[in-house]
């Protein structure tokens, strides 16, 4: 199973509160911004398929993006 990264592409991103979640070579989800809290946004898979995360790397990644967002 790949493992999941978070990356904050800029300030302008970090200013709105958007971070990439990455797994392996395919951009998984987007961190956005919904009711005043932080979300996180899945879409489908471009083949269609499910995604299928391993929940220890998605919850580092999730804790790294929140913290490379407040860095800003």
């Amino acid at each position: 199973m790949n493992a999941i990264k978070a990356i904050v592409t800029g300030p302008e991103e970090a200013y709105n509160y958007e971070a990439e979640l990455w797994c392996a070579n395919e951009l998984m989800a987007v961190t956005v911004v919904h009711d005043g809290r932080l979300h996180l946004r899945i879409d489908p898979r471009p083949d269609g398929s499910p995604w299928l995360a391993d929940t220890t790397t998605l919850a580092r990644a999730l804790a790294e993006a929140e913290q490379r967002l407040a860095a800003y």
